[in-house]
């Protein structure tokens, strides 16, 4: 799906149902992906740390995760880590969204080791193509 196929859609209407839990410890750009998502129809549940992560998927698995690379505590491999431990989530579709660009300390392949389905530089990543890209995700596989 190329960039320009994807439209926001009308308030209130979900993509497809799907929610998304961003994890981002920064609120402004923690607020600007809520935002952005919300335009293309997901229904998004913001958390600032793994611990109201943690809480907010206790109540509800969501479809999709979004995590920031560097968070108060714990760090994103170690985060999906425990994600891929509980039976609940062990399949929950994980993209990394970091201001860091990885790769030096070997940190992109602990995340896809750990099952991430990609890593995302927030600069090269606006919130439209952060849509697409969890529209992708989250289609159903052909014949499915």
């Amino acid at each position: 799906m190329m960039l320009g196929a994807i439209r926001p859609v009308k308030e209130g209407e979900p993509a497809g149902g799907r929610s998304v839990i961003l994890v981002d410890d920064d609120v402004t750009t923690a607020e600007m992906y809520r935002v952005g998502l919300e335009a293309f129809g997901f229904s998004v549940t913001v958390a600032h740390d793994a611990e109201e992560m943690f809480r907010n998927i206790d109540g509800q698995v969501p479809d999709i995760l979004v995590l920031d690379w560097h968070l108060p505590g714990m760090h994103g491999d170690e985060i999906l880590h425990h994600i891929r431990l509980d039976e609940r989530t062990r399949a929950l579709p994980v993209f990394m969204l970091s201001n860091y660009p990885g790769g030096k300390d070997g940190e992109i392949d602990r995340v896809f080791l750990a099952g991430a389905l990609a890593w995302l530089e927030k600069v090269k990543t606006p919130p439209a193509l952060l849509a697409e890209k969890l529209t992708e995700a989250l289609r159903p596989a052909p014949g499915s």
